[in-house]
């Protein structure tokens, strides 16, 4: 686990890029349910607390369903990659050593080697991510 950085800066622009993805959501909501842009852009100025809650909530909404998929394969291809291609010299799949169970590869660092190190970093960072997506979710209902 000491392999695992965070980027502050990084997360910093991503959670800037949802906010302008949020804004462009309020926008085509608002061009798609008014009759004409002049409608639309006096339904803009006019929006309430309560909207603008609830397009962020949509955004979200849509944020979470276009990556939950995303990230599952991406934890399934480098996973897949650090079974066939990170394992040390003469280290089974199905062994004694990971209790039969070839997850535990992401749990014993010392039966990989450098590539499998670097698979295993991505595949750790796909989980967290899809936890704190499920956490999201919890938080939303």
């Amino acid at each position: 686990m000491r392999q695992i950085s965070i980027d502050w800066f990084r997360l910093f622009r991503y959670s800037l890029l949802f906010i302008a993805f949020s804004l462009m959501v309020t926008i085509l909501m608002l061009i798609y349910f008014s009759n004409s842009l002049e409608e639309a852009w006096q339904k803009g100025l006019m929006l309430t607390l309560k909207e603008v809650e609830i397009t962020i909530e949509l955004s979200l909404t849509l944020f979470i369903y276009i990556s939950f998929p995303v990230l599952l394969f991406r934890f399934m291809y480098y996973f897949s990659k650090m079974l066939y291609r990170g394992r040390r010299e003469g280290v089974a799949i199905l062994t004694y050593k990971t209790l039969f169970n070839p997850l535990n590869f992401l749990l014993f660092p010392s039966l990989l080697n450098p590539n499998g190190l670097v698979y295993r970093r991505r595949c750790i960072m796909a989980l967290l991510l899809m936890i704190l997506i499920y956490l999201i979710i919890l938080l939303i209902t």
